[in-house]
C-alpha cells in the first residue's frame, strides 16, 4: 500500500487525479468519434455519430467539474484567467474551454440536417486542435522545478500515453451506442493503439520508477511515498490488456453466441437486440477498465509530490 503520506497527499487531490484521469480521455474519445465522422460519405451515419458526441464531451466536462472544486470557491476562478501565457493552469482551462465550447456547439448544429461535409470536417478539425492543446496543457502542467518527483521527462509521456490507452476505448464504446458500426480497419486501429500505449506507458512507469531511486531530501525519499508503485504499474496493464480485449469483443464481434445472449426463442429482432446490448456492455466494462488503471497510476502519481523543502 502507498505510504500514510503519499496517500493522504494523493485524497487531497483526489479531484486532480479525476480531472487527469477523465478528461484527456474525454477528448480522446470525442477525436476517435470525429474521426469516424470526417472519414464517412454517409450523411446519415455522420449526422448519428455527431449527435452522440455529447457522450465523451460529457466525460470531459465531468473531469473539469472535478478539477474546478480543488479552486475552493468559484469565485476563484476568475483569477485562472489571468495567468493565461504564463500559468500552466490558465492555458489549460483557456484550452479546455475553447474545446469544450467548439464541441458543444457543433453537437448543437449536428442536429441541423443541412450541414455540408467540409463544413464538419473544417469545424471538427478546429475540435481537434483545441483539445490536443488541452490534453498538451495538462500534460505539462506538472513539470516543476520544484517538484523533483513530478519534474521528469517521463510525467508528460505517461499522461499522453495513459490517454491514448483508455480514450479510443471510449471512442469505440460512443460508435457503438451511436448504432453505428466502426469499420473492422478503423476498430482494429484503435485497438492495436490502445495496446501500444498500455504497453509503452508500462516502459515509461518503470523508467520513471527507476529514477525515482535517485530523488531524495533530507527526511525522506520518494520510493517510499508510493512504494507500491510495481504493483500499480502491474495492476494498469492488466486493466488496460482487460479494457483493450473486452472492448475488441464489443467492436469486433457482431455476433453472441446463445450461451452468452440466452434464448432468443428464435426471434432474429430479439437476437438482434441482445446482441447489441451485450456487444454495448463489453465496450462499456472495457473502457471502464482502462479508465480504472489510468486512475490507479494518476494516484500514485499525485501520492509522489515531494517538494524540494520537505
Amino acid at each position: 500500500m502507498i505510504e500514510r503520506s503519499g496517500m493522504e497527499t494523493a485524497l487531497n487531490e483526489i479531484t486532480l487525479v479525476l480531472f487527469t484521469t477523465i478528461a484527456p480521455a474525454g477528448v480522446m474519445g470525442y477525436l476517435a468519434m470525429a474521426l469516424a465522422v470526417v472519414s464517412t460519405r454517409d450523411e446519415g451515419r455522420a449526422c448519428a455519430l455527431s449527435r452522440h458526441l455529447v457522450m465523451p464531451l460529457v466525460l470531459a466536462i465531468s473531469g473539469l467539474i472535478a478539477s474546478a472544486t480543488h479552486l475552493g470557491t468559484p469565485a476563484n476562478a476568475l483569477y485562472v484567467l489571468t495567468g493565461v501565457g504564463r500559468s500552466p493552469l490558465s492555458n489549460e482551462v483557456v484550452a479546455a474551454v475553447a474545446f469544450l465550447a467548439l464541441g458543444g456547439v457543433y453537437w448543437i448544429l449536428s442536429f441541423r440536417d443541412d450541414l455540408r461535409r467540409g463544413f464538419r470536417i473544417a469545424w471538427l478539425a478546429a475540435t481537434a486542435i483545441a483539445g490536443l492543446a488541452f490534453v498538451g496543457f495538462i500534460a505539462v502542467a506538472y513539470s516543476v522545478p520544484s517538484v523533483p518527483t513530478w519534474n521528469l521527462p517521463t510525467t508528460p509521456l505517461a499522461l499522453w500515453l495513459n490517454t491514448l490507452s483508455s480514450g479510443p476505448l471510449v471512442g469505440l464504446f460512443g460508435m457503438l451506442l451511436a448504432r453505428q458500426e466502426p469499420g473492422r480497419r478503423m476498430a482494429a486501429a484503435l485497438l492495436v493503439l490502445a495496446a501500444c500505449a498500455v504497453a509503452a506507458n508500462a516502459a515509461v512507469l518503470a523508467v520513471q520508477w527507476r529514477d525515482l531511486g535517485g530523488i531524495a531530501t533530507t527526511v525522506a525519499r520518494a520510493v517510499d511515498l508510493a512504494p507500491a508503485m510495481p504493483l500499480v504499474i502491474c495492476a494498469y496493464v492488466a486493466c488496460g490488456a482487460a479494457g483493450v480485449a473486452l472492448s475488441g469483443v464489443g467492436a469486433l464481434r457482431r455476433r453472441m453466441g446463445a450461451r452468452c445472449l440466452g434464448d432468443a426463442d428464435g426471434d432474429p429482432f430479439a437476437a438482434a437486440q441482445r446482441t447489441r446490448i451485450a456487444r454495448l456492455a463489453f465496450a462499456a466494462v472495457g473502457a471502464a477498465a482502462a479508465l480504472a488503471g489510468c486512475f490507479a497510476v494518476r494516484f500514485a502519481f499525485y501520492a509522489l509530490h515531494m517538494t524540494l523543502g520537505v
